[in-house]
């Protein structure tokens, strides 16, 4: 009996392994994918008009941002790969001194999102003070459950929730891009969303409950990917990004 419960211990213990790391796969394949024309593979195809395009600071301030979150991604990637190959002295290394760049992430996420605010976005289908609610509540997203996250190492089937769910909400950007999804979504979702529902299945096959974790992961993802918008569109945030900020609506700018 002790014999398989031990079977069962190390097998489960394996399909977890892959299962993060398939979604971690997945999540990098996919921003490699949406940003492929307008970042990592621009000097080499046809790449679209974008912030990076500006002369002077702003151009480079784009280019720090796109390499900060890349290593953040790297971070992720990295992180998951150790627990995989069963390396966890230095993941616990890694992730202790993950904090500085965590909060770099976030004061970027808001800076960028304030420029886009302030001078307008490319491609999208509102004003640009309509639209900075997706950037900033998304930053929120994920420096509340990535923040958590990395408080919570002590309980890995939370932490690994919280980590995989707040970089799937930051890593919105990237894979949003992906228009192979567009025919098979409405216009008001994003393919992000639908990278919860696996998480939500492992769950329910594995402890047959909703992690909290996922709960929280999933409800803060919806909110700042789906709902964004709309509580863009309130006057209570134009009047709060105006009044605040100073900051005046801009249309949209060409996608390129």
């Amino acid at each position: 009996m002790a014999t398989v419960t031990a079977r069962q211990t190390r097998t489960s213990i394996r399909n977890e392994r892959i299962f993060f790391l398939s979604m971690m796969a997945a999540i990098a394949g996919l921003v490699v994918w949406g940003f492929a024309r307008s970042f990592y593979l621009r000097t080499v195809m046809v790449p679209p008009e974008t912030w990076i395009d500006r002369p002077g600071w702003m151009g480079w301030l784009f280019i720090a941002h796109g390499i900060l979150f890349t290593l953040w991604l790297g971070l992720f990637a990295t992180q998951t790969m150790l627990i995989g190959s069963k390396n966890l002295p230095l993941h616990k290394r890694v992730g202790q001194a993950a904090w500085p760049l965590y909060f770099a992430v976030i004061a970027m996420g808001l800076v960028i999102g304030w420029i886009g605010a302030a001078y307008g976005f490319h491609g999208v289908p509102v004003d640009s003070v309509t639209f900075s609610a997706l950037p900033w509540l998304v930053i929120l997203a994920f420096a509340i459950l990535c923040g958590l996250g990395l408080r919570e190492r002590r309980d890995p089937q939370r932490h690994k929730r919280l980590m995989l769910l707040g970089t799937l909400a930051l890593c919105d950007a990237g894979i949003a891009r992906v228009t192979y999804f567009y025919p098979y979504i409405p216009e008001w979702m994003t393919a992000t969303v639908l990278l919860v529902i696996p998480v939500i299945l492992w769950d329910l096959a594995t402890l047959r409950r909703i992690h909290s974790a996922t709960l929280l992961g999933g409800a803060l993802i919806l909110l700042s990917l789906v709902a964004s918008i709309p509580i863009g569109q309130t006057p209570a945030w134009h009047g709060l990004v105006t009044g605040v900020f100073g900051i005046e609506a801009v249309p949209p700018l060409p996608a390129g």
